[in-house]
């Protein structure tokens, strides 16, 4: 058997450590990429994967983190694959405008790595440059797209599933783009989701995003933005902020995981079938109908379910599965009046909006509640299962936790029940008292589903570069309690072993304190 062979019928499809080592050995994979259009002949890289330099543990680097001495400007190079994600064996097209004459691509796996959280996976080029035109408006949504022709196109034979980030390089000054390689199947694994919508939804490349044009005037702002362009300071943000530090916690876990985005979800609802869990990362905003369906099916047929952030389920978007911008194109006009789809559960406004309302609490167990918040996490309960080996204490205090937006339980009837709230935070936003909770709640199906209610909780852990205000306390507890969620998820049904006991009784919060805006 081929080594993607082997990789594609891992029982989980997403590798653990010993998985890795075991699968790939002292095999040599390396990536090929064919320059297409510039001139260039097929270009074989370096040895990718060794027995030095296994996918899933050994030799790492911390090359994969551009500092800011090594950060391309954008009259440079950019580049970009217009896919969130690929499979082991797929060939990604990567379009790419530089005023260099020549450009290379390296391509780094995130993970664990001896705590250098990186390997990288393949060297490619060099390719001929070749200056590509500005950003195009285009249709009704004022949608902002590259439309730039094909650079280059990678190989991905025999890369294992994961999270990648893909480094075009000029003049020794480097730029990024993410890449999803994801898992055939879910089966037996927790399922990790990148959050790609909201990725494009913050992207202001070109001058527009979902939020605005350059000067930020909502009015100025798409109403559907694309995969077809490059990443911005803003956008690449989300990714080393609310992703990466995740994916690698996740790593070290040692648990079977499954790699995919919430787009490749809305695809392929059946990506989840099962999963014995799924993760949502830092800031999981806006939601495809297939989604969220996906996350309930499989949350209701006993699949545990961990929202390590807030602001989670909070828009409702659309994405074409078929046709030239299936799986390309995100709209969300945020305004049902605007909407040129009316009365229709289609209608891209927010999910506890009318006409068709579910609000997110239904599945997360917590509403969005504020913008902008800071403070310190407050432990309610320290005897909280996924709470052990923490130090906790009743009333430890954990800095810079709580922010930059939260959500809170509710005493709703949309709340899903029994509730449990083992963290209770109080703070000011806007002049307004405030709380953020983390909440556990279980099911009939036996699933439990955990909820940090905060951004800030995956923004605390271990990176390369640390936020102000975060101190090592904090990432300690938030790195053990992410341990212990994802290897308690591992195990099966959490609401069979360890039910929710409903505590929210003694918890007296307003219900009409809603701090956050759109």
């Amino acid at each position: 058997m081929r080594v993607d062979e082997a990789l594609r019928a891992a029982p989980a499809a997403g590798l653990s450590r010993q998985e890795a080592r075991t699968l790939l050995g002292a095999l040599a994979i390396g990536g090929v990429a064919v320059a297409t259009g510039c001139g260039s002949e097929p270009v074989a890289s370096n040895p990718g994967l060794t027995s030095e330099n296994p996918a899933n543990g050994g030799q790492g680097t911390k090359d994969w983190f551009i500092k800011g001495s090594k950060r391309a400007s954008t009259s440079l190079i950019e580049a970009y694959t217009p896919q969130a994600s690929a499979l082991p064996g797929d060939r990604v097209p990567v379009h790419v405008s530089t005023s260099a004459n020549q450009w290379t691509l390296e391509a780094f796996r995130i993970g664990d790595y001896d705590g250098l959280g990186g390997v990288r996976i393949a060297q490619l080029g060099p390719f001929d440059g070749a200056k590509r035109s500005g950003a195009k408006e285009v249709g009704s949504t004022h949608t902002m797209v590259a439309g730039w022709p094909v650079s280059a196109e990678i190989d991905t034979t025999g890369w294992p599933p994961g999270f990648y980030l893909v480094h075009a390089i000029a003049n020794n000054k480097r730029t990024e783009f993410p890449l999803v390689i994801r898992s055939a199947s879910s089966d037996g694994a927790v399922a990790m989701i990148g959050s790609a919508t909201t990725w494009q939804a913050y992207n202001l490349w070109g001058g527009k995003s979902l939020y605005g044009g350059e000067a930020g005037e909502l009015v100025k702002r798409s109403y559907a933005v694309s995969l077809d362009r490059p990443y911005d300071k803003k956008g690449r943000s989300l990714l080393y902020a609310f992703e990466i530090p995740l994916v690698r916690v996740a790593e070290e876990s040692g648990v079977p995981l499954a790699w995919m985005t919430n787009i490749d979800i809305t695809l392929n609802p059946n990506l989840l079938d099962g999963a014995v869990a799924a993760v949502s990362g830092g800031h999981d905003e806006y939601w495809s109908i297939p989604y969220r369906d996906a996350l309930t099916r499989l949350r209701d047929a006993g699949g545990n379910l961990a929202f390590f952030g807030a602001n989670g389920c909070y828009w409702r978007v659309r994405i074409p599965d078929s046709g030239a911008d299936a799986g390309k194109l995100v709209t969300c006009y945020k305004s049902a009046a605007l909407d040129p789809v009316k009365d229709s559960p289609q209608t891209t406004a927010r999910w506890r909006d009318a006409p068709y309302p579910k609000p997110e609490n239904m599945i997360i167990g917590q509403l969005y509640d504020a913008f902008p918040a800071a403070g310190a996490m407050a432990i309610r309960d320290p005897d909280f299962f996924l709470f052990a080996d923490t130090g906790a204490t009743k009333g430890s205090k954990y800095p810079g936790l709580i922010g930059p937006e939260t959500d809170r339980y509710y005493d709703v009837k949309t709340t899903p029940r029994p509730i449990q709230i083992p963290a209770l935070s109080e703070f000011d936003s806007r002049g307004k008292k405030t709380w953020s909770t983390v909440t556990y709640y279980s099911t009939d199906s036996g699933a439990g589903v955990f909820a940090t209610g905060t951004m800030g909780w995956v923004r605390a852990l271990p990176r390369p570069n640390k936020i102000p205000g975060v101190p090592a306390e904090s990432t300690a507890f938030a790195k053990q309690v992410t341990l212990n969620v994802l290897r308690e998820m591992a195990k099966g049904p959490l609401g069979k072993s360890n039910p929710a006991t409903d505590d929210s009784k003694d918890v007296n919060l307003p219900t009409t304190n809603t701090t956050g805006s759109a």
